[in-house]
């Protein structure tokens, strides 16, 4: 490269350092991972489109949910893939910042269907005998619509005044791209791009939690009421699984968050 890489569209990732004999190992691994994560909701989207029984709320949302997480599995995993077989690691700015807006697009929608599915469960299970009437086909799809274009819109924000910064630096101490790597490629002031990046996750991770809390009080007090044991342990079932992946994703976030800030 005659020209240097802070005035070409060329940048060095620089996040992670693997040893010739580790990396083959991890590119293995990593392809497991991703072929396990694409086929497995790939398999779960194509079971529920073609049984037209699994046509209900439910399992509409694990539709969106296997979709969103598509999005970010191939955002980072075929590139951390090829990452492993080269010892020189440069990634253009432009497929840096179609990147990272898939992996923060990947990171709301997700919260905020989560957040959908626990309002779905807390009609189920408190108020069974209005379920179809309220989770109608029509309240389904604006649900699911405003957790897409509500992500979709915060993160286009985000990434506007990040691409408004002039760039002076083209090394990201990373594995892969993120905005906040991005807008610390440039030596401009960022105080605006650091406020509304913790303004956005406290708000969509303050909303989430306060759903869910709601919700899940409201579950465990008609659980409490319940005298049957067969509707108890038919109502913490269904709601156990989405807890949990919920409590998950949400401390992925929170680590990723803390990690991030610390590095930077």
């Amino acid at each position: 490269m005659n020209t240097t890489i802070a005035d070409s569209s060329v940048l060095s990732l620089e996040g992670f350092i693997v040893s010739p004999e580790a990396a083959h190992p991890l590119f293995l691994l990593t392809l497991a991972v991703y072929l396990v994560v694409l086929i497995g909701n790939v398999t779960v989207f194509a079971v529920i489109v073609f049984q037209k029984n699994l046509h209900e709320p439910m399992y509409f949302m694990l539709c969106n949910m296997s979709v969103c997480d598509l999005i970010g599995s191939t955002a980072v995993m075929p590139r951390l893939m090829a990452d492993f077989l080269t010892e020189v690691r440069y990634i253009s700015y432009a497929a840096c910042v179609i990147q990272a807006f898939c992996v923060h697009f990947y990171g709301s929608a997700a919260q905020l269907i989560l957040t959908v599915m626990a309002y779905d469960r807390y009609i189920a299970i408190c108020n069974p005998l209005r379920y179809n009437s309220i989770m109608t086909t029509n309240t389904l799809v604006k649900l699911c619509s405003l957790a897409w274009g509500g992500a979709f819109v915060l993160i286009i924000i985000l990434f506007a005044l990040t691409l408004r910064l002039p760039r002076c630096r083209s090394r990201i101490v990373e594995a892969n791209c993120n905005n906040a790597a991005l807008f610390l490629l440039s030596c401009a002031d960022t105080t605006v791009n650091n406020i509304y990046g913790l303004s956005i996750t406290a708000f969509l991770s303050g909303l989430s939690f306060l759903v869910v809390l709601y919700t899940y009080i409201r579950i465990l007090m008609t659980c409490l009421y319940k005298s049957q044991s067969n509707s108890k342990s038919k109502a913490i079932h269904t709601c156990a699984t989405h807890l949990t992946v919920y409590i998950i994703f949400e401390f992925t976030i929170l680590f990723s968050i803390i990690i991030q800030r610390f590095q930077n």
